[in-house]
């Protein structure tokens, strides 16, 4: 008797929180208006993670995610009961390739009523389920869990669900919705397993709730990842039901580009080959398309320049390196800059247990993402976890077992980033570096037309040019200084 009072207890107290959970989506639901549907606009800005937005406003990247590329004439409608979104607007970026010449551009994200099923992929979805309406319907259908809690000061009643979808590792996802006590939802937060940032913290904070004409709205929403800047709005205006929603966000025209299109084909075979530059120095390569690195053998260590752009590739590059150079630690992994192509590969080099040089500016940035517990993953690091270790370059740092040299050096300022560093072995004349691209018979971008005069202030004699992202054909100085003439050239018509 005393077992079936118990469970009769527990049965009860499940039923109370659910209960609970229920009455605080409904009053929470109310107190937003009820709405099937709602469309907001006003300004907006946003950012390629882990870059920068460099754009009409702005030419100059000061560090990760600073500055953010502004959005104009930016709309939302949520339809609740596709349920969908679609966010579009107007934006002025630089081009691609290193030009920073100007050229408009159309935001455009949607999340598909396909994508909005919570067994599909989460990445895909919460883009809406991290809307306070998209949270709410949710939660209604998907058995929230209610508790208490303080955040910054503040009391919030907090539900929490989990999508039908499960991580690679197998864990659920988590999302959680911060609900004041005047039933206004004012945070959303989850958490979805990326390459770099572990299990990256995706958090909305939606702040200033008014009535605008008879809907409630915030007046400002700020989207991190990972504790970094992602996306904002400032909302000028919003419509509660609006009847023509279906069209009222109307996809761009085919070929233009915007926030939420689909990614480019997969990626090459890794089909790894190798081009002795000197004694113990070798590039690596997949060829076309490669993201290519530079391995160091010094007398008890391995240096590899640059870890490829994903985990497979950085993989591979280790297993090449091995074959090359048997018997030595891969000691170091040399980063050029913290974007995302750059870095893709360092999980795999700090599962090696490389320390990671970089310029001073993305240590913390790579640091936090790094470490980062990588619960929802099953990759390398994830398997096999460890501390990244880094040492950082200031201006310039020397590495040398006296014979062996290879000095790095912040190359600054540039549009592309302030974290951007160069590899120059002076023995060899090998200059390797990241994105400072030279196209035969084509004349210097503004990156290239930004690196040359510190190249000459260094005064740094190479020869070959190596770029990560893989040449034809083998570059050197030559053909720097000829595309650097002819932006001149053409600078002075």
């Amino acid at each position: 008797m005393r077992n079936v009072a118990v469970a009769a207890i527990c049965f009860a107290s499940v039923g109370a929180m659910a209960q609970d959970a229920n009455t605080v989506i409904a009053n929470a639901q109310k107190a937003l208006g009820d709405v099937k549907s709602i469309t907001y606009s006003g300004t907006a800005k946003d950012v390629a993670f882990q870059q920068c937005g460099a754009n009409a406003a702005d030419m100059q990247c000061r560090g990760t995610h600073d500055p953010m590329r502004p959005i104009n004439n930016y709309v939302r409608v949520i339809d609740l009961a596709g349920p969908a979104s679609r966010a579009t607007g107007s934006t002025m970026n630089i081009g691609a390739g290193g030009s920073t010449t100007v050229a408009p551009g159309t935001f455009f994200q949607q999340v598909t009523p396909q994508q909005a099923d919570v067994s599909q992929p989460w990445g895909n979805s919460l883009e809406l389920y991290i809307t306070p309406w998209g949270f709410l319907k949710g939660a209604a259908a998907n058995n929230a869990t209610v508790n208490k809690k303080r955040v910054e000061g503040k009391n919030y009643t907090v539900l929490t669900w989990s999508p039908a979808v499960k991580a690679a590792s197998g864990k659920s996802y988590t999302i959680n919705g911060y609900v004041d006590d005047k039933n206004m939802v004012d945070r959303v937060e989850t958490w979805l397993g990326e390459n770099i940032m572990g299990d990256m913290h995706i958090l909305a904070v939606y702040s200033g709730w008014k009535d605008f004409g008879g809907v409630m709205a915030p007046a400002k929403i700020v989207q991190t990842r990972g504790g970094w800047p992602f996306f904002e709005v400032d909302v000028t205006s919003a419509k509660a039901n609006p009847p023509d929603v279906a069209t009222l966000v109307p996809a761009p025209a085919a070929g233009r580009g915007g926030a939420g299109g689909g990614a480019p084909g997969g990626p090459p075979a890794l089909n790894v080959t190798s081009e002795k530059l000197g004694d113990g120095i070798y590039r690596l390569t997949t060829g076309p398309g490669s993201y290519d690195s530079v391995i160091v053998e010094f007398k008890d260590y391995i240096m590899m320049l640059e870890a490829g752009q994903s985990i497979a590739r950085g993989q591979a590059y280790i297993a090449e390196t091995k074959r090359l150079i048997p018997n030595k630690p891969i000691r170091y992994v040399f980063n050029t800059h913290p974007h995302s192509d750059h870095t893709g590969g360092l999980p795999a080099l700090v599962a090696e247990g490389a320390i990671i040089i970089t310029q001073k500016n993305n240590e913390k940035f790579l640091s936090d993402a790094l470490n980062t517990p990588r619960t929802l993953l099953t990759d390398v690091l994830a398997q096999n976890p460890k501390k990244a270790k880094f040492e950082t370059i200031d201006e310039k740092k020397v590495y040398s077992d006296g014979t062996r040299v290879v000095e790095m050096y912040h190359t600054w300022p540039v549009p592309h980033s302030n974290g951007l560093a160069i590899a120059f072995l002076p023995k060899e004349k090998i200059l390797f570096q990241g994105d400072f691209s030279v196209n035969p018979g084509e004349a210097a971008n503004d990156h290239v037309n930004a690196l040359v005069p510190i190249l000459q202030r260094l005064n740094l004699d190479y020869d070959r040019y190596i770029n990560v992202h893989a040449s034809a054909a083998p570059q050197h100085k030559a053909d720097v200084m000829k595309a650097y003439e002819m932006r001149q050239a053409s600078a002075k018509k």
